[in-house]
């Protein structure tokens, strides 16, 4: 450990996937996802306390232990002694934001700082992205989260093995509404249902590196929304009405959720409307 530090603090921005298509692998490294997302600026704090006063780590989340899984994988993978490992997520949980990744990122990224450990930033994200793919929390986040901006998953796997590359795209404001989380573990876990989406995902990949915009990026979200059919009647709605109102929308994967660009009015029929921004910035120390 490097003692002269006292606590190490990371940010790892949301994500939100708008289409996406499950790599399958037995290697936990070589499984993920291709597809398309945005970073947004809600994220996940991690702060990483010496506690030598303790047997075993204590993780935090919102201030409650919490048994969090996917970041107590990281840590037994990386830590070298007990710490207290604390996270504040401005993001909803559960709903398709990624925040189970963020904070197994950012998790990865303060031990590596803390215990001075000399992994790189992909290094540090691959454990994080291990950690989620085991647990069946999520295929594609942790390697988005780790670059920032409007991410393009071109080969799965994770940082440092899969591909991606950026759309640049500015700090665009984005509003969403939440109904509810959605299992992520029994989408993926359902192959006929799978099947659909994959489709839907590989023909919205190739479509949107035929031309690379934000704009094409929302309608083939809006697309794979449809052709996955993974969306509520709900969802669907909402999605029409910021249509109406002139916006573009498309369904948050996996969630119950809906994110918008423009014709925000329309959406508070359906929920209370939240607004961000999109994150430039990947995982990083504070």
């Amino acid at each position: 450990m490097n003692h002269s530090i006292k606590s190490v603090r990371a940010f790892v921005p949301s994500h939100i996937t708008g289409f996406f298509a499950a790599h399958r692998r037995d290697e936990p490294r070589l499984a993920g996802s291709v597809g398309c997302g945005l970073c947004l600026s809600l994220g996940a704090t991690t702060t990483i306390e010496p506690a030598s006063h303790i047997h075993d780590t204590e993780i935090l989340l919102n201030g409650a232990v919490s048994k969090a899984p996917v970041s107590r994988f990281v840590v037994e993978k990386l830590a070298k002694s007990p710490v207290r490992v604390k996270t504040e997520l401005s993001m909803p949980f559960g709903a398709g934001f990624g925040a189970s990744g963020a904070g197994a990122i950012g998790c990865a990224y303060a031990l590596n700082s803390y215990f001075d450990l000399g992994l790189t930033a992909n290094e540090a994200a691959a454990v994080a992205h291990e950690a989620e793919v085991t647990n069946r929390t999520g295929l594609g986040d942790v390697i988005a989260q780790n670059a920032g901006g409007l991410v393009v998953r071109l080969q799965p796997g994770a940082p440092g093995i899969g591909r991606i590359d950026r759309i640049p795209v500015p700090p665009l404001p984005i509003n969403y509404v939440v109904r509810g989380p959605i299992s992520t573990k029994e989408i993926l876990s359902d192959e006929k249902a799978m099947t659909a989406v994959n489709l839907a995902g590989e023909a919205a990949l190739k479509d949107l590196l035929k031309r690379p915009t934000f704009t094409n990026f929302l309608q083939l979200s809006r697309r794979f929304t449809v052709q996955s059919g993974l969306a509520s009647d709900w969802a669907l709605e909402a999605i029409e009405a910021v249509e109406a109102a002139g916006g573009m929308a498309g369904m948050i994967m996996l969630g119950d959720a809906v994110f918008a660009f423009g014709g925000a009015e329309a959406l508070q029929s359906f929920g209370e409307v939240h607004t961000t921004t999109i994150s430039q910035r990947g995982a990083n120390l504070d």
